[in-house]
């Protein structure tokens, strides 16, 4: 009680100072830079925050209104962050950013009760992505539907092969206490339809369980997730036998593993939303205005990094829905930036006025999805570094659109008292 009333008293403060310069927009971080997600939710916090910063710091804040930056401690513990999420909208919090798919799940129906759209970076929680049924989250960093597709299609690339697979296994390892059925599900409807095997590997525990593939390893690995049993993972399979260019990864592993692994790592490929390193003019607005003036947690040489990267991606989304107020009807409140997030679109020209040309590919959201679904970037390891990214290589809609219809009945089915959808959708016009 004492922590958080020690928080509350922070906000005070920080409202007291802005006052002078107008009336501040509250943004509320729920940050996991403690427990399980530590090492990724560290990583994640620090992107989100370093941008925001860098907005109020350079800009003013958004939209001429100067930028109020509560962060709250969860550690991916869901009382915890159900605490912070009540005192963030009693201070006036316009939206709420979290990075772990229990906070996320935890929050979604308390996000609707409060009016206060929720933007969540975890991945694994596919409903989260569809408006239609929870109408105050936004889940863009899940692409594990879709990335399973695009994984599979760069598959079929880098072997030549478009149609066809057959004669290929394909194994798909996944995090056996977390990892979504629908997963192994888009799995088996690629296979059936390319003809390829597909094997399934369960992690478990602390180790990667991947080393006793033997004789019978698949041709190629997919692999889901992230944190200690990913880091493993990757080097459980090298010390299998598989070849790093035969993994191609969602979400993992840290770049610490593949500094580790060096030359040893030569050819591990990664599905993303967004491109790796800092080599964009919107980080070295970072590094003037936040890292070189002691503003941020990020350590020496740690923006660029894969999280760091997904961190400032939601937080760009963020910013940019905010500014999107404009074109509905609901102001700077909850109800406007929700609107905000639902006629969001960033094209190649924004990107490149946001100082982020080529970082992500375009990207909008509508009534119903609130994922996005843009085409994906392949990232490769070239044993010092991410290699600059090849060509967008779309999700397969029309098979995860499925995957999710039948998602969907089934959380109504499990949750018969979740409200129907009463908010409008916004014009884009």
């Amino acid at each position: 009680m004492a922590r958080s009333a020690g928080w509350i008293a922070g906000i005070a403060a920080m409202l007291a100072a802005t006052t002078a310069l107008g009336e501040p927009l509250v943004v509320a971080l729920l940050t996991d830079r403690t427990g399980p997600a530590a090492a990724s939710g560290t990583r994640i916090a620090n992107g989100a925050r370093d941008y925001l910063t860098m907005l109020d710091r350079r800009d003013g804040g958004v939209a001429g209104r100067p930028l109020t930056i509560l962060e709250c401690e969860v550690g991916a513990d869901e009382a915890k962050a159900a605490a912070c999420h009540g005192q963030a909208v009693a201070a006036g919090a316009v939206v709420v950013l979290a990075t772990e798919r229990a906070t996320t799940r935890a929050l979604a129906a308390v996000a609707g009760r409060a009016r206060v759209p929720l933007l969540s970076l975890a991945d694994g929680f596919a409903v989260a992505t569809r408006g239609d049924v929870m109408p105050w989250l936004f889940n863009p960093s899940d692409a594990t539907l879709g990335g399973i597709t695009v994984a599979v299609r760069a598959i079929a690339d880098l072997t030549g092969r478009e149609a066809d697979l057959t004669g290929l296994s394909i194994g798909l390892v996944h995090d056996a206490e977390t990892a979504d059925p629908a997963s192994l599900d888009v799995m088996r409807d690629l296979a059936a339809r390319l003809g390829f095997t597909p094997r399934f590997y369960a992690l478990s525990g602390e180790a990667g369980g991947l080393r006793d593939l033997g004789p019978q390893r698949p041709d190629y690995l997919v692999l889901l997730g992230r944190g200690p049993k990913a880091d493993t993972a990757v080097e459980d399979a090298l010390a299998a036998g598989m070849p790093p260019d035969r993994l191609v990864a969602l979400h993992w592993p840290d770049d610490t593993v593949l500094h580790r692994l060096g030359t040893g790592a030569r050819g591990f490929r990664e599905v993303s939303r967004h491109a790796f390193g800092d080599h964009f003019p919107a980080f070295d607005e970072i590094d003037v205005h936040v890292i070189d003036r002691g503003l941020s947690r990020t350590p020496k040489d740690g923006s660029g990094e894969p999280l760091y990267n997904r961190g400032v991606y939601g937080a760009v989304l963020l910013a940019e829905a905010i500014r999107g107020h404009g074109r509905t009807q609901g102001g700077l409140t909850g109800d406007g930036i929700r609107r905000g997030f639902e006629t969001l679109s960033i094209d190649g020209i924004r990107w490149k006025e946001l100082g982020l040309a080529g970082f992500a590919r375009a990207v909008s959201f509508d009534c119903r999805d609130h994922g996005g679904r843009p085409a994906l970037s392949l990232q490769t390891w070239d044993g010092a570094k991410w290699a600059p990214s090849v060509a967008p290589i779309a999700q397969e809609r029309a098979l995860v659109d499925a995957r999710l219809d039948t998602l969907v009945i089934a959380f109504r089915a499990a949750h018969p008292d979740w409200p129907a959808r009463t908010e409008p959708c916004a014009d884009r016009s």
